[in-house]
């Protein structure tokens, strides 16, 4: 048997716990303990952390430490000095041996990947949804024409990137902190400050993003780090938050951050700072955000950044959704 070790939760995010999936013929040799069929055990993972190890059929054993990204890195980094391989394919249907169907496997497994609150409910509903049209299986449902917007809904499993952009010093890192709830970026009255794309995982209104704050850019930045830095974000983004504060009387983005947008990204022109005077520009939204930490018009712009990115009217669709494309190329069937 090829002994080989595999992540089933994310990796690129923290969680109370994570799985780690170990298929070895000989787990004590390793140092390990190997519970019996159906039991669960107690103990050292290595010296690196303390977890709970299952053994749910012949073939492996799952780990399950705390779920820190750099335990998960340190574990998978012992397992493979001790020969055990890393490999990033895994089988929905292995890993759910109590789904009544592939695709009720494929819906478990996205449960567990999903970035959004949203998603849960979706996802429920998918295996009852195919099952109607006759489908257990992934096989052949792409010829199904009638299938919800997936380029949409497979937002709700990986979070989108929004890019914040605008002017120098406009307030762009303290409204990524106001939505975050925590301090996530440098905040100063000094034009630049933000050096670097600061980028945090925010949940609006039950949509996950990941909400990148970019360096202010205006005519005054040359080419160099900064130009580079905002054009690579926005190039990825799903959707463009354009900072605007009372001072900036045209409210236009630089025109080497706008070249970098895609085609037909939703842009929202937010004028920030609105307690400390009016914006001359047309603005979607209006956030002020006073000394006192004090919020206004945040949950407006919370809900229209929902609806671009995952409209309601798509998300109440009862059509089926092909909700594993986005996660094929870590599985195999």
């Amino acid at each position: 048997m090829d002994a080989y070790h595999t992540i089933e939760t994310p990796r690129a995010a923290p969680g109370a716990i994570a799985m780690i999936r170990l298929v070895h013929d000989d787990v004590a040799s390793l140092g390990l303990i190997d519970p019996a069929m159906g039991a669960v055990r107690l103990g050292k993972l290595f010296d690196i952390d303390e977890g709970v190890i299952v053994r749910w059929d012949a073939d492996s054993i799952v780990l399950m430490p705390h779920g820190g990204i750099a335990i998960l890195q340190a574990l998978s980094k012992a397992l493979t000095e001790l020969g055990v391989a890393h490999r990033d394919v895994v089988d929905p249907v292995a890993m759910y041996r109590e789904a009544q169907s592939e695709i009720e496997a494929w819906m478990l497994y996205a449960i567990a990947q999903a970035s959004s609150p949203l998603a849960i409910d979706v996802l429920l509903e998918q295996p009852k949804r195919w099952n109607a049209l006759g489908f257990e299986r992934v096989d052949g449902t792409d010829q199904v024409r009638d299938a919800a917007n997936a380029a949409v809904l497979d937002r709700l499993i990986e979070a989108p990137i929004v890019a914040a952009v605008g002017r120098a010093n406009v307030g762009k890192s303290t409204l990524i902190n106001a939505l975050a709830g925590e301090h996530v970026a440098i905040v100063a009255d000094i034009a630049g400050t933000t050096r670097d794309h600061v980028g945090v995982l925010v949940n609006l209104g039950g949509l996950v993003v990941r909400w990148i704050d970019t360096p202010g850019i205006d005519e005054r930045i040359g080419d160099g780090e900064e130009i580079e830095i905002a054009m690579r974000v926005v190039s990825q983004a799903s959707l463009i938050v354009h900072c605007i504060d009372s001072k900036d009387d045209q409210g236009v983005l630089d025109e080497r951050v706008e070249s970098a947008i895609g085609t037909g990204v939703v842009r929202i022109r937010v004028g920030t700072r609105a307690d400390l005077g009016e914006h001359a520009c047309e603005l979607d939204s209006a956030v002020s955000i006073g000394g006192d930490g004090q919020l206004c018009g945040i949950e407006p712009l919370v809900e229209r950044i929902r609806e671009a990115l995952v409209p309601m009217g798509v998300l109440s669709e009862t059509r089926p959704w092909r909700f594993w494309d986005g996660l094929v190329t870590q599985a195999t069937r």
